[in-house]
């Protein structure tokens, strides 16, 4: 089961490299959470996140960021998963909690008139998955990735980490 779940992470932060946004979004459970939050274990329905979205808001910032003209996203950012440190924390049959830590790095070309344009982003952070078993697939519950830098600013997060 260990390597079927690592396989399944990587799957998930593969489509996101590639921009594969809208067969990630199938990946979520029907009340699947994507939570960053600023305080790690803090009640996310009254403490401020830096996202903190449900299957439909999900669907929304998908919809805006693969099918709208969003100028933070012309020319579409580069980004680059590092998975490391997996582990299993809990499995069963039809449920598992694994945790992982990460690093992102993104890189959007452009012209001198976009702020940041060829900088390499870098986010680190620590991600914690609650899967659940659905028919044959495993489907998320919630993915919260807390961020190192989780209480500085961050710029320009026009993407999906």
């Amino acid at each position: 089961m260990h390597d079927d779940l690592q396989a399944f992470v990587h799957h998930e932060a593969r489509l996101i490299d590639d921009w594969h946004l809208d067969e990630w979004l199938k990946l979520f459970a029907p009340d699947g959470v994507y939570w960053l939050p600023i305080e790690e274990d803090s009640d996310p329905t009254r403490v401020a996140s830096i996202a903190y979205d449900d299957i439909h808001g999900l669907a929304i910032r998908v919809e805006q960021l693969m099918r709208q003209n969003r100028i933070s996203q012309q020319p579409r950012s580069e980004i680059l998963h590092f998975i490391t440190n997996f582990t299993v924390d809990e499995a069963a049959q039809a449920s598992a909690v694994l945790s992982y830590n990460l690093l992102i790095t993104e890189l959007r070309s452009g012209d001198w008139r976009q702020k940041g344009l060829g900088d390499v982003r870098t986010h680190p952070g620590r991600v914690r998955m609650e899967l659940i078993r659905m028919g044959e697939d495993w489907k998320i519950r919630e993915k919260r990735l807390v961020l190192l830098a989780r209480q500085q600013p961050v710029e320009g997060l026009s993407y999906i980490l």
